[in-house]
Order: C-alpha cells, then structure tokens, then sequence
C-alpha cells in the first residue's frame, strides 16, 4: 500500500506518451504477450523499482522539510528543581552564628512560537526548491523504470535466443555422438584406425563441453532474469521459440525524429533535470543575494524567570512573562563571505547553461544517430534472412536427396546444424533490431512502455 501510494502521488509527472495516439510502432511486448505481463508486473515487484520507490519516498519527505521553512516554527523549555541557597547577605552574628540553609523550589521555562513574515523571498525560494528536487525524483523514477523495461526486453529477447543455442548445442553434441558411435563400430571391425579415430573422439568431447556449457549459461541467464523482475524462473516451455520477421517501420521512425529534434527543450529526463538543476542554481542565487539583508519574523510565548528588583541581588521573585511582537535578525557584515558566494552562485549559472548547450545538441546527434543504427540493424536482419532462406532451401534439397538414396543422413544432419546456425543469426538480429527501436523510442520519449505506471 506504500508504494502504491507513492506511485499514485507521483502520477500526475508519469502522463503517458502521445506515442500512442499519433504512432503505431511494434515493439517486443505487443509481439509477447507474456513480455508485456512481465514489464507491468515489474513496476511494483523488481527490486530496482523497490529500491526507486524508496527514493522516491525520500524525496517526498524532503520535500515536507523544504515547506517547513514557510510554517512556525514552535519551541521551549521547561526546567524544575529544588536548591539548597545560602544568602551571602545574611553573616554569621552572636544571635546567629550558622545561618542555616533556604530550601528553594525553581521553576523555569519559556515557550515561543516564531512565524516568518519577511526574508526577502528567501524561504519561498526554498519551498521551491524542495518541489523541484521533488519533481525532479519523480522524473527519475520514471526514466529509471524506462530502463529497467530496456533491460527486461533486451533480456527477453535474449533468453529466445539462448534457448535456440541450448537446441543447436544439443543437435551438434547429438551428431557429433552418432558419428563417434560408428566410428567405434568400425574402429572395432579393424575398417580404421587409432590415428582416424583419434580427431573424431576429440570433436566428440568439445562438443559434449559445449553442450552443458551452453546450457549452464541459459539457466544462469533465466535466474538473472528472475532477480531482475522479481519473478520465479522461466521454464522452457515458457520461453518463446522464435521472434518474428522484422518489418521495418522507416517512415514512421523519421517523424518521431523530425518531431524531436523540433523541439526548442528536449523533454529526455537529463535534459530536464539540467533544466531544474539551473533553476535551482537561479533560486540559489536569488537567496544568496539577500544574505546581508534583515530578515523580519513574528514572535510571540510565555516564560517564567527569577528577577531581583532591589540592591539585594539574593533577593529574587519569580516573574511570568507573555510576550509578543516583531524580531529582527540582520548580518551586517561576514568578511566579504557573501560577496564571494554570490560570484560563485553566477560562476555555476553560466556554467550549467553552457552544459546545457553542449547537453542539447549531444541528445540531438545522439538521436540521429540512433536512427541510423537503427537503418544499418534493419539491414543486416534482411541480409539474416535471406540467408536463412537459402539455408532452409538447402535442406529441403538435401532431406530430397536423402529420400532418393543419394546422400548419407549425416549430410542431412549437417545441413539441420547450419540451419540452426542460420536461424540463431536471424534471431539476433532480430532481437537487436526490436532493442535499437526501443531504445530510440526511450531517446526521443516516445516509450509507450511508461504507460504501465499508475495513473490517477
């Protein structure tokens, strides 16, 4: 219920992209259904969005601390205790040699309250400022779920090609055993000998390796990925055996590039958070402006104090006060303290807006970029493909061939093995092709994945 609530108190900074209304682009979740479980369920449960929440909670408690500098503040003390005095007013005489010791009771306190009236907008300032830095975690949260759905992708799409590198192994290990298998029967017939044998037993045993290896690394991928969502571990019945053919969306990706770079403020999350960090530095400066400044508060309480009245300073009466007025605090002078802070304050405005500058036009190349890492993967899937076709063709030929006694079946399991090279190709490319457009996608903000954080 905690973290729901932060979620929904962060909602109205988590709107959805317009992605949705003004473009259609395929991404790897609309392709998986059960992906698409996955991201949405990870918003609550992966612990990197747990640990998020909590900084978002941090956030919003500081953010109360940076109000409390417009609120009263209230304060007191409170003090009670019982004394021995001696008066050093009363001598010791003939009628009385040892004055004896008064037994005192003391009371003491003093409660006041104190609001601020005029600090020259000092503490506006900083109730801005905490409403800032609070905004400025709520973008983080989403940009840091924005990533972690990258990173759930990129890993979904991955496990689909693990699993078909678990397969490939396993058809190799079980060829490579079928030939060491005859082999040995001829070998036992005396039709060959140790030396030919001998790379045979060899490839036999890499292969085997290889195998288990390839197959120890799908399951630590699979328990990766169960720390990474917070999820129990895939079973392999669970993990897609193929991802579809690419269709390359060109037209589309240029508009929402053209649209981006259109824009005078990039809305990405570090170009607004070096928007707010300058508006910070601006408020900042504002304040240390007015350092030397008077600064005006209301006042008002009750005390309760001791008072001597007379020439008689042991002589003292209890005295209850209720006050109430106007107090000024005013540094006049802090040994050009304030002069130097001030400079500095301009020095890291000036600062901020160049890496603003150097910030904008980086995200735009950046962009750019993309698009075109983006055209070069599209085209190494269709070069994937048409080779996997070929390939395919070619065993097609070959199970013909076989069917008419022509070659051997270790020709036809040669020809499955390369058609299980050919398909892992495709699937790479595949996959990198679906992470390059949702990574652009996250570039130019137009992730429809952030629509999975509750709205309110």
């Amino acid at each position: 219920m905690k973290l729901l609530r932060l979620f929904v108190a962060a909602a109205p900074f988590f709107t959805a992209s317009l992605w949705a209304a003004n473009h259609e682009i395929t991404t790897p979740e609309e392709l998986f259904p059960q992906l698409d479980a996955i991201l949405k369920h990870a918003v609550a449960q992966s612990p990197a969005m747990v640990t998020r929440a909590t900084d978002l909670e941090i956030a919003e408690n500081d953010r109360v601390g940076a109000r409390a500098a417009l609120l009263p503040t209230v304060g007191g003390f409170f003090n009670y205790y019982e004394s021995s005095d001696k008066r050093s007013d009363q001598v010791p005489t003939p009628e009385n040699p040892d004055p004896e010791r008064l037994r005192v009771q003391k009371t003491y306190y003093n409660f006041s309250v104190t609001q601020p009236i005029f600090h020259w907008g000092e503490r506006r300032n900083l109730d801005r400022i905490g409403a800032i830095r609070l905004q400025m975690s709520q973008r983080n949260y989403r940009e840091g779920y924005r990533l972690l759905a990258q990173e759930v992708r990129v890993s979904y799409l991955r496990l689909i090609g693990d699993k078909q590198r678990a397969n490939r192994a396993s058809l190799a290990h079980a060829y490579f055993a079928s030939q060491l298998k005859r082999s040995e029967e001829q070998l036992a017939k005396k039709a060959i000998s140790e030396a030919q044998i001998f790379p045979i037993r060899q490839d036999a045993e890499r292969m085997e390796i290889s195998d288990e290896q390839t197959r120890f690394a799908y399951e630590n991928n699979k328990i990766a990925f169960s720390r990474l969502t917070g999820l129990p571990v895939l079973r392999d019945d669970e993990i897609p055996d193929n991802i579809p053919l690419v269709t390359p969306q060109n037209e589309t990706v240029q508009e929402l590039l053209a649209g981006y770079l259109t824009q005078k403020d990039k809305p990405t999350a570090a170009a607004e958070n070096a928007r707010k960090t300058l508006a910070i530095a601006q408020l900042n400066l504002a304040n240390d402006r007015k350092r030397l400044y008077p600064k005006l508060s209301l006042t008002a309480g009750a005390s309760q104090d001791e008072q001597s009245y007379t020439i008689n300073i042991a002589q003292k009466y209890a005295i209850q006060s209720y006050y109430a007025g106007i107090s000024v605090n005013w540094l006049i002078f802090d040994g050009l303290t304030s002069r130097a802070v001030v400079r500095s304050s301009r020095a890291r405005i000036r600062q901020l807006e160049t890496d603003y500058r150097a910030l904008d036009e980086q995200l735009a190349r950046n962009a750019q970029n993309q698009v075109k890492t983006l055209g070069f993967t599209a085209r190494s899937a269709a070069v994937n493909e048409r080779q996997l076709q070929s390939v395919e063709g070619n065993l097609n030929l070959r199970r013909e061939e076989f069917g008419r006694g022509v070659i051997s079946e270790e020709a036809v399991s040669g020809a499955e093995i390369s058609l299980a090279d050919a398909r892992i190709a495709a699937l790479v490319s595949r996959a990198e092709y679906y992470s390059q457009l949702c990574e652009f996608l996250g570039m130019v903000v137009e992730d429809p994945v952030v629509a999975n954080i509750p709205q309110q």
